[in-house]
């Protein structure tokens, strides 16, 4: 999860940061590497709202094969492939880790009880648990057995969280006296903290890929394959610029060097203010209400007194946060300050100036506070009298001196009466003492170390927590200049130990069956920690995913000693999962073949020609912006009134579109170039058979301003480069495709060629697969196909007029009340939403459009009769009042004992029953084959399959 909201914010903040990916204009890199959780929960349960939604491990695991190559195909990485799986979190984390579960098994209950409510038929078959996404768990492995992985070294590690495994092994690389500084990384991953922690490697050249993320709206649901997918690339590199641009005002304002790799250090440490995976946010901190503005604003104000930098490589100098935390605890004031006049408010509306007892303390600690500063005032005052000799003046000084401390003193007592209020209603304590407070500075200050640690080094204290659902006022975290912090390395928790521990009961036969007892039985000692119903605290955020779940902390040494008694009663393969596995790196060697036994045979079958080895293990180009303000020699020899037009609207469109979606400011444009973008690359041999790379490019001309134009680009040697013979672009064994005819398509093997390669030619062995026989169908295919007829057809047949046809199988939207009095703007859409004309889209099976007319078929018919029969009210009103857009429920049915609202949710059940809700839409120029043409065609396949099969027999 990371830091929510932030990735919205810097989206709209930098405009230009994330590129979409389009084929053939990706950057080269050198390293990917995947945070596999992302995939994982993506191709497991894409659509936690549909309780009727269920999924075999089969499908899941090949969803997850499947996306991987598909993310490696549009990267293409040069040198390494890394894949991290989530392994054992440190204990930091997984307080955040059992909230979520906890949340998300009671919001799964909550879902199947509504459902069954409704009277709703769910699936016999178990439910996908997404709890099961946790460390510990089974986790299987896809060995790179194909030429695809030819070039990469390929890394497997199942340890820590995986995108800080990921940091760890680029700090190891970047340790090594050969690492090259150039390297490009490309780190795949949902987290918004993944900014942060790539920022954190100092890298030059560091992109992140993640699927497009839309804002506003409303949510979809619709799954998308990962060829459907829009990806994004969020250049780091860009990043850096404009974090440098944000704070560049700071070059003329500090007395010591400005270092923008210190900047970005200090930069990512105040992220971690407004909340994370370990630490809960500040009061009243929040990004949605210009947090992140308030902390920068902050730090470039007190940036000059301090002296220097506050985050020093991932450790704090105590004595420059105090500072800065103390500029900023004036929000905390500023934000009270609002509070403070509802207050005054209500208390004169109450007529009490003190609400509870708690807040008569607060007052009476203050009042003695006020008498001290009272005479303190009134002493310094009759000091200046004595030195001008004017008595009136002592007197006007004394009764000023008196209204300003009494407004002060009511603002400090109020606002120390909410903080304490604060305290005693969230954490549950009875006296917010000074200790207490102090206490709540230290763990605060301690967690934020830890944090930087953890980002830039690694895991400091495996057994270290924040232990507070909630953080501490910023105005209360003082006196930390001279703060000790010390950590215990600890160890982490085994696999099972962290599923116990972050597990609810609902999840527990994830567990293994001698440890399930701990969760469910009254005589367990560890009982409490699995309460079955428990309270969410929202504490300022607005989506229930953002609240706090108010669960026990588990007590560590308490849960070992629960499981202590119940490890011996573990199976063999249990207790081999139960530890923590290596690093796995492995390569393609051609000279090693070996069979690859299968780990889950079950599943997937033996690799019979592995040619993987593996291993356990914990070209130059220069990019020059061209900067230069004068455009090119040119000579105008006319422009007439045409041009002049074309001109300025062309630039005006221009100039629009770079300052509404990306934020930038192109000024005056005396020059427009007209480029076409490259679409790819192909080989093409001369008659000497040399090889060479010739560019593609797009047939569509697009303007391009002259100043946004980047010039002098001398782009990274291609993999490519080196190819230069037809023997370097077919080696031998090497697999092509049949891209002519009549193999389209097929595979082929490159055979020693040396005998004709001088001719321009090469050998090459295909395999030709069995193929399905078609030709029988092909010529019969309309017996197969959806009939379809012209509305009237339809009309004639059920009784109805061809409007009614029209207007029931596209929207019909029924409002509240009546037309003369409605109640609310909620409406309701009744319509089969068959058909949709300004999405140009049809419902295959049901609706075609011809032209511009539509085509129904016979179960469009069939359709359309039901609803007739269970609604005949409904259609009459709407053949009678045809010119109407919105109807209302109490005018189609107007009887005293007629429920309108009931019968409009009477037909809403009945429409989302119905399997013609859950059939997806296409656009109406798509040519899309009938279902019963598919099964035909799967019937032919499935013949073939048992041919191959039989002649393999044979």
């Amino acid at each position: 999860m990371g830091v929510p909201k932030f990735y919205r914010w810097i989206s709209e903040r930098y405009p230009c940061l994330s590129e979409v990916v389009k084929e053939h204009q990706i950057p080269e890199f050198d390293n990917l590497y995947l945070d596999m959780n992302g995939i994982i929960h993506q191709c497991s349960h894409p659509n936690d709202d549909d309780v009727h939604f269920r999924i075999s491990d089969d499908k899941i695991f090949t969803d997850i094969f499947h996306y991987l190559e598909v993310l490696f195909r549009i990267i293409k990485p040069r040198k390494v492939f890394f894949m991290a799986v989530d392994g054992v979190a440190p204990r930091a984390k997984m307080n955040q880790q059992r909230g979520r579960r906890f949340r998300s098994a009671k919001e799964a209950e909550d879902k199947i009880k509504k459902a069954l409510e409704k009277g709703e038929t769910l699936p016999t078959e178990a439910r996908f648990d997404s709890n099961c996404i946790t460390p510990g768990k089974f986790t299987e492995r896809k060995i790179p057995s194909d030429q695809f992985f030819f070039q990469d070294f390929i890394y497997l590690t199942q340890r820590e969280k995986g995108e800080h495994k990921i940091m760890e092994f680029i700090r190891s690389e970047k340790a090594k006296p050969d690492h090259d500084p150039n390297t490009r990384h490309c780190l795949y991953g949902l987290d918004a903290d993944l900014i942060m922690l790539g920022l954190t490697s100092h890298e030059a050249h560091f992109s992140l890929l993640r699927e497009e993320v839309r804002f506003g709206g409303k949510k979809t649901q619709r799954v998308c394959a990962p060829e459907e997918t829009t990806f994004h690339l969020l250049h780091l590199s860009l990043m850096r610029e404009y974090i440098d641009y944000e704070f560049s005002v700071l070059k003329d304002k500090i007395t010591f060097k400005y270092d923008i790799e210190r900047i970005i250090d200090d930069w990512i440490l105040m992220g971690f203010l407004v909340g994370n995976d370990f630490i809960p946010h500040l009061p009243h901190l929040h990004i949605n209400h210009d947090a992140l503005p308030l902390l920068y604003g902050t730090y470039i104000n007190i940036l000059p007194e301090l002296g220097g930098y506050i985050n020093e490589s991932g450790h704090l100098n105590l004595p420059r946060f105090e500072k800065y935390l103390v500029k900023l605890s004036d929000f905390d004031r500023e934000h009270f300050s609002e509070v403070f006049v509802d207050l005054k408010w209500f208390e004169s509306k109450v007529g009490n100036k003190y609400l509870n007892e708690a807040a008569g303390v607060a007052a009476e600690e203050a009042k003695n506070y006020k008498e001290k500063k009272k005479s303190k005032g009134q002493e310094n005052a009759i000091c200046w009298a004595a030195l001008d000799k004017n008595g009136e003046e002592v007197v006007t000084s004394k009764d000023n001196l008196e209204d300003e401390t009494e407004d002060d003193d009511l603002f400090e007592t109020e606002f120390r009466q909410y903080k304490r209020t604060y305290y005693m209603t969230k954490m549950g304590v009875d006296v917010v003492s000074d200790d207490f407070l102090a206490d709540q500075a230290a763990c605060y200050v301690q967690a934020i170390q830890w944090i930087l640690h953890y980002y830039y080094h690694g895991v400091q204290s495996w057994s270290w927590y924040y232990p507070y659902h909630y953080a501490p006022f910023l105005s209360d975290i003082r006196n930390i200049s001279t703060l000790k912090i010390h950590f215990e390395l600890g160890k982490p928790f085994k696999p099972f130990e962290q599923l116990l521990a972050v597990l609810p009961a609902a999840s527990k036969n994830l567990l293994p069956t001698c440890y399930q007892h701990l969760m469910t039985s009254e005589d367990s000692p560890i009982i409490e920690y699995y309460p079955p119903d428990f309270k969410t605290d929202l504490n300022g955020k607005q989506q229930e995913w953002e609240a706090v779940v108010l669960i026990p902390f588990i007590d560590e040494k308490r849960l070992l000693e629960a499981m202590e008694t119940c490890n011996y009663s573990l199976k063999k393969e249990e207790r081999k999962r139960n530890q923590h596995s290596e690093c796995l790196m492995c390569w393609y060697d051609r000279d090693t073949e070996f069979t690859y036994p299968s780990p889950w045979p079950e599943k997937f079958p033996a690799i019979e020609r592995c040619c993987t080895r593996f291993y356990l293990e914990e070209p130059p180009g220069t990019q020059k912006l061209y900067l230069g303000r004068t455009a090119p020699p040119s000579k105008v020899v006319h422009l007439g009134d045409k041009e002049q037009s074309n001109w300025t609207k062309e630039v005006q469109g221009i100039s629009e579109y770079y300052l509404r979606r990306k934020g930038i400011i192109i000024n005056e444009t005396s020059a427009v170039v007209y480029a076409q973008l490259l679409t790819g690359r192909k080989y093409q041999i001369n008659q000497n058979g040399e090889v060479r790379l010739e560019k593609q490019w797009s047939k569509q001309v697009l303007p391009f301003v002259y100043q946004t134009i980047v010039k002098d680009i001398r782009a990274f040697d291609s993999r490519f480069s080196n190819i230069k013979t037809l023997d370097d672009l077919f080696p031998p064994r090497s697999m092509v495709f049949m891209l002519g005819t009549p193999y389209y398509g097929c595979t082929g093997e490159v055979q020693d060629s040396g005998d004709v390669i001088t001719e321009g030619r090469i050998r090459v062995v295909f395999s030709i697969p069995c193929e399905p026989n078609l030709d029988a169908l092909i010529q019969n295919q309309h017996k197969y196909s959806i009939k379809y007829n012209p509305g009237y057809v339809l009309a004639s047949r059920l009784g109805v007029s061809g409007y009614l046809v029209s207007r029931f199988t596209g929207s019909i939207f029924i409002g509240r009340g009546s037309r003369r009095n409605p109640h609310g703007d909620h409406k309701a859409n009744v319509g089969l939403n068959l058909k949709f004309n300004k999405k140009n889209e049809e419902v295959p099976g049901y609706t075609k459009k011809v032209g511009s007319e539509w085509m129904y078929s016979s179960a469009a018919e069939q359709l359309l009769a039901e609803y007739l029969e269970r609604a005949p009210e409904l259609f009459s009103y709407i053949a009678k009042n045809s010119q109407e857009d919105v109807f209302y429920e109490d005018d189609i049915w107007p009887g005293e004992n007629e429920n309108g609202a009931e019968k409009v949710q009477e037909i809403i059940t009945w429409l989302k029953g119905h399997p013609v809700s859950t059939l997806s839409r296409s656009s109406c120029d798509l040519q899309i084959l009938d279902a019963a043409i598919v099964e035909k065609i799967e019937e032919e396949v499935e013949k073939c399959k048992v041919l191959i099969f039989n002649n393999q027999g044979d």
